[in-house]
């Protein structure tokens, strides 16, 4: 794929940034008071962590390329930013990466595929 250099990029900076994160904590704080600390970081989870954090990883990610017409692309891009985003912003969701919402319009494909069907029968007429 053409963006194959891109994914071992991104890979490497996670690998960088996490050994740095590692370096740091080692060196500013002793052995003992790392695991001392462990189970209050569990104690103070909020239910709402999972709101944090995105649905899955990057590296669980596909890179598919898909080809809708100009006019559809602009209208689902309007749905996701006028409507989509601000449900999820209403429910307290911020800041969702793209794959996200490509991972559910696929699902959503995928639950109803006598719709999909129809709608590749309508493009036709």
């Amino acid at each position: 794929m053409g963006f194959d250099d891109l994914e071992d990029a991104a890979a490497e900076q996670d690998a960088d940034e996490s050994d740095d994160a590692s370096k740091t904590e080692s060196k500013s704080m002793p052995e003992a008071t790392q695991r001392d600390r462990e189970p209050e970081a569990q104690s103070t989870a909020t239910t709402d962590d999972w709101k944090q954090h995105p649905a899955f990883p990057y590296d669980d990610a596909s890179q598919e390329a898909i080809y809708p017409r100009s006019e559809t692309w602009d209208d689902f891009e309007d749905t996701l930013d006028f409507e989509v985003k601000r449900e999820l912003r209403d429910t307290g969701l911020r800041d969702i990466p793209k794959r996200e919402y490509h991972e559910a319009l696929l699902k959503l494909a995928m639950e109803q595929p006598e719709r999909l069907a129809e709608l590749v029968k309508d493009g036709r007429k």
